[in-house]
């Protein structure tokens, strides 16, 4: 059984989680964007934290978003993540980007 999720913040300047991924699922990111409401080019960081290595990747590092602009940095593309890992997203400047993201989360009693 499978439900969709989607979510929004706006991260700051220190390490900002945008999804784990909850106890007994498994689940796919398909969309992860972001929109630069700032009149001046702006960067963010965005990580997958694996929980089973307890392991940073990055999945963009210091992305420039140009001024009012939106960008899909997923595009088309998918991220499968398992219990416990998360999505963390670090701003250039607090208050100036927003995030999104949607994820379908599938229940598996056994995991």
């Amino acid at each position: 059984m499978s439900k969709f999720t989607t979510l929004g913040v706006v991260p700051g300047t220190g390490g900002t989680t945008i999804y784990t991924v909850p106890n007994n699922h498994a689940a796919i990111v398909k969309h992860l964007s972001f929109s630069n409401n700032n009149s001046a080019a702006k960067k963010i960081t965005a990580q997958y934290y694996d929980s089973k290595a307890s392991a940073y990747y990055f999945i963009a590092q210091d992305f420039s978003i140009a001024a009012n602009t939106f960008v899909n940095l997923i595009d088309g593309n998918i991220i499968s993540l398992n219990t416990g890992d998360k999505i963390i997203l670090t701003a250039e400047t607090a208050n100036t980007i927003s995030a999104l993201i949607s994820v379908e989360e599938i229940f598996d009693p056994l995991r």
